[in-house]
């Protein structure tokens, strides 16, 4: 009994100096997966510090973000400023804490933040590289005077009416309005390397351009304080990916990330339809950015100067737009019996009451936002100027709770 007190004393001993010394607990855990992390922080609290500390180191987003911006700090409050996010392979990277050194950064700008963006992107020593369709000055096609209070889209209903408010768009449309490209020349290790940052400017919800990827790896997302995988499961235990019919991607994008280490599949698996929350894809259940089915990591967000209210009588929000977007990956029938294939599916709502448009998963929720947000614009027309416009973006969060009431209703 005194010896196996004392083995067990010396094994506790051991522990310890594992798990208080970063260097070798770090060498352990960059080797497992997030799901295996988790699982790890669970067995007791030293372990759970352990982790805890790891990650904080992990994923700095500060240090993620330095490679392109000498202020990471600046980008991040501009981020929470215009509700700019980060997407592709940069946010694929920076969860999987993995580094392609040949790959740019990617960057979703709603409309009407454009011209901010791009000024700040000079700001900060890069120049613009027009396409042979550009001008040499960005300034020619990108004005700085965006209204809001001009309804932004007029297509027909499902009973072919003409909605010259709010209209609600099927997801199945480009959402991509312009890509500004931008290099910089930085010295790493006395090599002179390029960096280039892609400014896209989304028509839509920047989360409608997610939806359209090649697949389901790259969906992932970084605002200004946190960072989202809506498809963790499969993207970082299975390694495996959904290819997305219908994306605009080139087939030698999937498979640069085939190449990566992601097994593609262009169907569903029998199994994924036959127990769909034991699927890593979800098929067929409804989504929203943030929920528990993703994997979000939360940013320290110090040094960060958050959104302010959008106008005097505009309730103020600090939550990113694209955080109150959500879809669903539906199946449909493919050529081959008791295979479906996959559809993103979701309702767009813009509106001249909102400065953002959001995409709503839940046609009958999308159709209430809809009702109401056509009712204050009644109000507001004619009533007040663009100057003294009040937004209510504020409301969204409290809208999606109408879905609770579908449910007990």
């Amino acid at each position: 009994m005194q010896w196996e007190s004392r083995a067990a004393r010396q094994r506790a001993s051991r522990m310890k100096h594992v798990f208080s010394n970063a260097p070798i607990y770090d060498s352990i855990f960059r080797n497992l997966s997030p799901r295996t992390l988790v699982r790890l922080s669970r067995t007791c609290h030293m372990i759970r510090e352990a982790v805890t500390r790891f990650c904080q180191r992990a994923y700095n987003i500060n240090r993620h973000l330095s490679r392109y911006f000498p202020d990471p700090l600046s980008f991040r409050s501009l981020q929470a400023r215009t509700g700019l996010i980060i997407s592709g392979s940069s946010a694929l990277q920076f969860l999987d804490r993995s580094f392609y050194p040949e790959s740019d950064l990617d960057i979703y700008c709603h409309p009407g933040h454009v011209y901010e963006v791009l000024e700040w992107m000079e700001s900060f020593g890069y120049r613009f590289g027009p396409h042979k369709y550009q001008d040499a000055d960005w300034r020619s096609q990108v004005s700085a005077d965006w209204d809001g209070t001009v309804s932004r889209i007029r297509v027909l209903d499902p009973l072919h009416h003409l909605l010259d408010e709010d209209p609600i768009r099927s997801t199945r449309y480009s959402n991509i309005a312009e890509v500004y490209n931008f290099k910089r020349f930085i010295i790493i290790d006395e090599e002179l390397v390029e960096l280039q940052v892609q400014v896209i400017e989304t028509i839509n919800n920047p989360i409608d351009t997610v939806m359209k990827y090649h697949s389901t790896c790259v969906m992932n997302i970084i605002t200004f304080d946190a960072a989202y995988s809506f498809y963790p499961i499969a993207t970082f235990e299975d390694r495996s990916a959904l290819k997305i019919p219908g994306s605009r991607h080139r087939p030698d994008v999937l498979a640069k990330y085939i190449k990566r280490g992601w097994r593609a599949y262009s169907l569903f698996r029998p199994g994924d339809l036959a127990r769909p929350y034991e699927s890593p894809f979800l098929p067929n259940i409804t989504r929203w950015v943030g929920d528990r089915h993703c994997w979000t990591v939360p940013l320290d967000t110090s040094g960060v100067e958050l959104r302010r209210a959008l106008s005097a009588s505009s309730e103020q929000f600090s939550w990113d737009p694209s955080t109150q977007s959500g879809w669903t990956l539906l199946t449909k029938p493919s050529s081959l019996a008791n295979f479906k294939v996959p559809e993103m599916d979701a309702n767009l709502v813009a509106t001249t009451i909102f400065r953002y448009s959001y995409m709503i998963p839940s046609q009958s929720l999308s159709l209430a936002i809809r009702g109401w947000a056509c009712s204050q614009a009644k109000l507001y027309h004619g009533l007040v100027t663009r100057r003294d416009w009040t937004w209510f973006d504020a409301e969204i969060p409290r809208l999606r709770e109408l879905t609770d009431l579908e449910q007990v209703t």
